[in-house]
């Protein structure tokens, strides 16, 4: 089971760099280029992020978030998405930095991880790799990690990158990428920084 909040499997991380996609930002540049591979040493590339529109912000999602969580969803620097069902609105926990925000939340029968950045990292020796699924209408890479789906894709200029663990790793809708695609078509825009420019709450 996944003891920290926000944590992406290596493996995705690695693939992420590798599609010109994005690497979620540790908490220092020493301890991201530790955790990665020297190419990450390059500097990153900061990209220019297109708010929604605000007729597309989801208020009952937004109202079911605890005050602290909708709180600090709202300063984000990055459109933050969430899982719109009950359960996994109850008690998330969100966290943002400069350039990345994360969401966690745990049920009895799954835990659900959304790394959302707009900070990405060129390797001129690595051409770009279109995903060969499509996740929200967008290339996308999906993948398997002792048990943890993943799904990894770019919109609105912020690559997200989203786990999903089953409590039981024999449990049904974890035998197949059907409930990461599941949970990531369902997710809905609750706002960040750039939601008072769009229209939105203040």
């Amino acid at each position: 089971m996944r003891s920290a909040p926000g944590a992406a499997p290596l493996l995705l991380l690695a693939a992420l760099v590798a599609c010109d996609q994005t690497a979620p930002a540790s908490e220092t540049p020493r301890e991201q280029t530790a955790a990665l591979s020297p190419a990450t040493a390059l500097p990153p590339v900061i990209s220019t992020v297109a708010w929604p529109a605000a007729a597309s912000l989801d208020r009952g999602a937004l109202a079911a978030l605890p005050r602290k969580a909708a709180h600090v969803a709202m300063k984000s620097q990055v459109p933050v998405l969430v899982p719109p069902r009950r359960e996994l609105l109850a008690a998330p926990v969100i966290v943002t930095r400069q350039h990345w925000t994360s969401f966690w939340a745990r049920t009895e029968e799954l835990t659900v991880s959304l790394m959302m950045t707009r900070l990405s990292r060129k390797v001129p020796s690595i051409p770009p790799l279109r995903g060969a699924h499509s996740v929200r209408g967008k290339p996308a890479l999906v993948t398997v990690n002792e048990g943890i789906w993943s799904a990894a894709w770019a919109e609105n200029g912020v690559s997200y990158a989203l786990d999903v663990e089953c409590a039981s790793p024999e449990a049904p809708p974890c035998a197949s990428d059907a409930l990461v695609r599941e949970l990531a078509a369902e997710l809905v825009y609750v706002g960040g920084a750039g939601a008072s420019a769009a229209g939105g709450p203040r």
